[in-house]
């Protein structure tokens, strides 16, 4: 049995990573250069993750060459082993350069897991066992009632604990509450087909049937990091408003400071109900304008260009204080140029009343 162990990440892409199995447990070696071991980090989490899962107790030691004589409780690394991954890999950097005139250096690791077998390690970071991708007509089987009851078992404290926390992208509940995308379709799946799901049943991202169907279920995922492009939607998604939407910088810090605006961007942003309140303005008023500050881009840019810059706003009954199976009323909308739409967004986020 070789020593050198492949790492293969969630969706069954090989890291460039240096792991082997020691009698010890397993050694990371360090980052350098251009290109050695340039998957470090993902392969550290990955690693700590995949070993959380596997509910197998371990310590990571500084095991640089110039240490390696140096007693083990002396190198130990500490870190809160209650906190995300990507937390812990942070506390592990500056932990791993303590004293050191580099503060960026990743170095090789020796991560202890006593009272394990080399087998089940191996075992458990490689994750052998025959898991394939399931075919779309099995995945389709996850229906809404599904996906809600998997938010319900998280947002009560239970756990997917087959899948590490996400990285890249949040899935917003209704009330704005955030939670990893993949841990919510692994529970629905699990009780849509009766399996223990893993990351490799299924593929995650836009365009994958795991994010549709959570669109679809009335989630709103968004990416973690500013630039994450999403592909162009399907037009009968867009039609049947399937489809979620990507938040700007302002947003997100608007969401973090009162995560209810969720819901209020959301329906806002239905595209069929903004069409239909544009349609009954034009047909009542024969041109589009701010009904708050009376200004008129059509006027000014023209009729194609100016039309773009009146929105369409929810003002008389807030989306946080409404009741299940509210219906929107055109007297529920109100159409506003940018500026006073982004104005009462503002106010919204901060909590000031609106007077309607």
């Amino acid at each position: 049995m070789s020593d050198r162990l492949i790492l293969l990440d969630d969706d069954g892409a090989q890291l460039n990573a240096n792991v082997e199995m020691d009698e010890r447990g397993l050694i990371l070696h360090s980052r350098s250069g251009r290109d050695r071991n340039r998957d470090y980090r993902a392969a550290l989490e990955m690693l700590m993750s995949r070993l959380d899962n596997g509910q197998v107790s371990y310590r990571i030691y500084l095991d640089s060459r110039p240490v390696q004589g140096v007693d083990l409780a002396e190198r130990e690394l500490s870190f809160d082993r209650l906190s995300p991954v990507a937390t812990r890999f942070d506390e592990l950097v500056r932990a791993m350069n303590e004293g050191s005139s580099s503060h960026g250096a990743w170095r090789r690791l020796l991560i202890e897991t006593p009272g394990t077998s080399a087998v089940r390690v191996r075992e458990i970071i490689e994750r052998k066992g025959g898991i394939v991708r399931l075919p779309a007509s099995e995945l389709r089987k996850v229906t809404t009632a599904h996906i809600h009851n998997a938010v319900q078992k998280l947002l009560s404290g239970g756990d997917a604990p087959n899948f590490a926390p996400s990285r890249d992208y949040d899935a917003f509940t209704d009330a704005g509450l955030p939670l990893a995308p993949k841990k919510v379709f692994g529970l629905a799946l699990e009780e849509a087909l009766g399996i223990e799901a893993y990351p490799g049943h299924f593929s995650a991202g836009w365009g994958q049937i795991s994010f549709d169907l959570l669109e679809e279920a009335g989630l709103w995922i968004t990416p973690k990091k500013e630039g994450v492009a999403r592909p162009k939607p399907d037009p009968k998604r867009i039609e049947l408003g399937l489809t979620g939407f990507v938040p700007t910088e302002e947003e997100r810090s608007w969401i973090e400071g009162n995560p209810k605006i969720v819901s209020h961007l959301k329906r806002e942003r239905a595209p069929g109900l903004a069409r239909e309140k544009r349609a009954a303005f034009m047909a009542e008023h024969k041109r589009l304008f701010c009904e708050d500050c009376k200004f008129d881009p059509m006027e000014k840019y023209g009729p194609e260009a100016g039309a773009a810059c009146i929105e369409v706003h929810h003002h008389r009954t807030h989306v946080a204080n409404m009741e299940p199976g509210h219906k929107t009323s055109m007297e529920d909308l109100k159409c506003l140029c940018a500026n006073c739409h982004r104005v009462l967004h503002r106010k919204l986020a901060l909590g000031i009343a609106i007077p309607v």
